[in-house]
């Protein structure tokens, strides 16, 4: 695929990411295009961590609950703006993932993922029971919308899902061409080797534990963000959207679009918000038609449905025709 058809998909894509919302304009399609741009943003960001630098990690929806939390509490409590507030939850969350990384990656596979899912246990006890400043069971209500903003004239609120649409759209490019920027940067390749062979990659002098804890770093960072953007879509949060099935879920859709990717954790994010909407139809057999579902791909196709797509792609075009 040569640089111009390259662009020209790029152009496409865009035009109808940006007239798709006015061609469903129900609240109900909205709602799921903008909870598909947030799981986007939390596929890529642990992506980062599991596909990148290969740490197996069960709690992220920790990070995503810590940056929810940190700013809800700061605009119903302090009166912050959502755009002050916003980068604080991503700051909050990256300091907290930067400890956590320090302490628990120096172990490895299943006793790594029991560490980090034991982590998101602990975070979602503490929502639960630390009432006078969580709320407890009871969440936080009453979160402000994010202030209107003024664009060469033209002020924008955040009052319809029209609005967090667009706004979501834009986060979710800036954090890809961010993701995009570190994989394919040496720090990228050393990510790479550090999943790839983590003894050969210090042999040549990378410091593993260093790249680990960034990546991990990182992608607490851009979870916690996530996590205040869903607080200020959402407008209430409780514990029970922070659990370690969230954890898990998460992971399914990076593992199901392809964890070594840019589109492939953006993919699996957006077809497991919309596929569970479509099997409603067929009522108590939903969760068995979509376990079934996921299984029948994570046998077929273990590189993701993007992944194994990339790699159909790039054999067919190094496949030597016969003479």
């Amino acid at each position: 695929m040569n640089k111009t058809t390259k662009y020209l998909l790029i152009l496409a894509a865009v035009l109808v990411l940006l007239i798709l919302p006015h061609l469903f304009t129900m609240d109900y399609y909205l709602h799921i295009f903008v909870m598909s741009e947030i799981y986007a943003v939390l596929a890529l960001s642990l992506a980062l961590i599991v596909g990148f630098s290969g740490q197996v990690s069960m709690g992220h929806a920790a990070f995503y609950g810590i940056g929810a939390y940190i700013s809800a509490i700061l605009s119903t409590r302090f009166g912050l703006s959502f755009w002050i507030t916003f980068w604080l939850s991503g700051i909050a969350a990256g300091i907290v993932s930067y400890i956590i990384g320090k302490l628990v990656l120096r172990l490895k596979g299943h006793v790594l993922a029991i560490t980090t899912a034991f982590f998101c246990v602990l975070v979602n006890v503490i929502m639960v029971n630390w009432i006078p400043v969580t709320n407890g069971p009871m969440g936080i209500a009453g979160i402000p919308r994010p202030t209107p903003i003024d664009i060469f004239g033209l002020r924008i609120p955040f009052e319809t899902r029209m609005h967090y649409y667009y706004l979501g759209l834009v986060f979710v490019a800036v954090v890809s061409w961010f993701f995009y920027r570190i994989t394919t940067s040496r720090l990228g390749d050393n990510l790479i080797g550090v999943r790839e062979n983590e003894e050969l990659a210090k042999s040549l002098g990378i410091d593993t534990m260093k790249n680990k804890v960034f990546s991990f770093a990182v992608g607490g960072a851009l979870a916690g963000l996530a996590g205040s953007f869903y607080a200020h879509y959402i407008l209430f949060i409780s514990p029970v959207t922070f659990t370690i099935g969230e954890s898990i879920n998460i992971l399914v859709m990076v593992i199901f679009g392809g964890m070594s990717t840019l589109l492939g954790p953006i993919f699996g994010a957006i077809s497991l918000t919309i596929l569970p909407e479509f099997l409603r139809m067929a009522g108590a057999l939903r969760l068995v038609i979509y376990g079934i579902a996921l299984v029948c791909f994570i046998i077929w196709l273990p590189q993701g449905v993007w992944g194994s797509l990339k790699n159909w792609w790039i054999n067919k075009k190094t496949a030597v025709k016969p003479e």
